[in-house]
């Protein structure tokens, strides 16, 4: 009997933990992709100022940061290097101001950021 209840309390952490891992990566996921979308649709009105477009770019970057180092625990590094790869050339895009550039590199990140939150979803297509 008290192998048993030794047994269910590791599975009871393994998916608490799992659990509380997704909603981790969903949460900082659609946060960021959120702000991706708003950063796109303020490039795509066009009469946004620079300044301002180069502070919300600076803004989505550092919380990037942020998340990376928690992510990295979590998530292969090859992923989180294209994401990373794709918010600086977005961000340098910006900065000279190569505005219809910087949306495919945009469009990318939120890709990527979508994509890690459904491959590390936890369902029985990812586990087999």
């Amino acid at each position: 009997m008290k192998q048993v209840i030794i047994i269910l309390i590791i599975l009871i952490i393994i998916f608490g933990g799992a659990m509380y891992v997704q909603n981790f990566l969903n949460d900082t996921s659609d946060m960021l992709v959120s702000k991706l979308e708003n950063l796109k649709t303020n490039l795509e009105v066009g009469d946004v100022n620079q300044n301002k477009l180069q502070e919300e770019t600076d803004q989505i970057y550092l919380e990037w940061q942020d998340i990376n180092e928690r992510w990295s625990v979590i998530v292969l590094h090859d992923e989180i290097d294209l994401i990373e790869t794709s918010l600086i050339r977005m961000k340098s895009k910006i900065e000279t101001k190569n505005l219809d550039e910087s949306m495919e590199d945009i469009d990318t990140s939120i890709f990527l950021l979508k994509h890690i939150k459904e491959k590390e979803k936890t369902s029985l297509k990812n586990i087999f």
